[in-house]
């Protein structure tokens, strides 16, 4: 291997971990830990215990911000702080799209269940 050497190590993924309970996002990660998002990946596809702790960042970052969401939504806000409810949802849509998309998908079937042919004739 040349280059420089990596700075990877498994003690970061405890770090991931609690980062994505503080809702940050992968490139937040990335930032904290004093690397390029592409090093991130290559961590990710090269250390099976990094990749398993980005999956569960990301779970609680959702989390966390389905909680702040909430508590806007309920008026519950301890800090202080006047919520944007627009902007929180629009980040929920674009940061959890699974889950918090508008998108509908539409499937159409023949008789039975069958698959439907469209021919296009022009």
């Amino acid at each position: 291997m040349s280059g420089r050497p990596t700075k990877y190590n498994e003690e970061l993924c405890d770090e991931v971990i609690s980062l994505g309970k503080q809702g940050f996002s992968v490139t937040q990660i990335a930032y904290e830990l004093d690397i390029a998002r592409s090093t991130l990946y290559e961590w990710i596809s090269e250390h099976s215990e990094f990749s398993d702790a980005i999956k569960k960042a990301r779970d609680y970052a959702q989390g966390f911000w389905e909680h702040q969401l909430r508590t806007a939504a309920l008026g519950m806000n301890p800090e202080g702080v006047t919520p944007n409810p627009t902007l929180m949802i629009f980040q929920m849509k674009n940061r959890f799209p699974d889950e918090w998309r508008e998108k509908q998908v539409q499937e159409h079937v023949g008789k039975d269940d069958t698959t439907l042919e469209i021919k296009w004739q022009s």
